[in-house]
């Protein structure tokens, strides 16, 4: 089983690209051919015709820096898994504004479980389903206040029964609070 932290990694076979849209990739590599199968044969064997038509993508464990700045360095990082070009697997993304995502991604979007901690330094641990907060969570206040429960389309929803079997749907979105109240008949 291999390591999902880069710095414990066999880089033996690591090839460092710069794609054509200015990413800088350091890691693990495949081909794809006309077909977008992925070759596995013995590339030695490819004449200089055959490899123009093969394309290099990120494929296994690597990483990958994002956006030059005016300082020339990078604005945006990510390290971890990739399957034909596209992160897949355990990761770590960060980002621009210093935030950052550790955990599950299926084709470069936030999938299953994982942590998202937002430059002032919120968090959401929990489920998510196509990069949206979605199931069984835990939003972190930077003040300390704490929502656990649900979360549905990046929305926190609590069932509180309380006062005389009411039930109260309790949404927060973007620090505005809307309730929607029903009985129980």
């Amino acid at each position: 089983m291999k390591s999902n932290n880069i710095n414990e990694i066999d880089k033996t076979h690591f090839k460092c690209y710069k794609f054509d849209d200015g990413t800088v990739y350091y890691g693990e590599i495949a081909y794809l051919d006309e077909f977008n199968n992925i070759v596995t044969a013995n590339l030695e064997k490819y004449n200089d015709e055959m490899l123009k038509h093969l394309k290099i993508i990120r494929h296994g464990i690597g990483v990958a820096l994002y956006g030059v700045t005016e300082n020339n360095s990078f604005s945006s990082r990510y390290e971890g898994h990739w399957s034909k070009d596209k992160k897949t697997g355990q990761g770590i993304c960060y980002y621009p504004d210093k935030s950052l995502y550790e955990g599950n991604f299926v084709s470069n979007v936030f999938e299953g479980y994982g942590k998202f901690t937002w430059a002032n330094n919120e968090t959401y641990t929990g489920e998510w389903r196509n990069a949206k907060m979605e199931g069984e969570g835990e939003f972190r206040h930077s003040d300390g206040h704490v929502l656990k429960g649900k979360f549905t389309n990046n929305y926190y929803l609590d069932v509180i029964n309380r006062f005389f079997n009411i039930n109260f749907y309790l949404f927060i979105f973007n620090q505005f609070l809307i309730y929607l109240i029903y009985t129980n008949q």
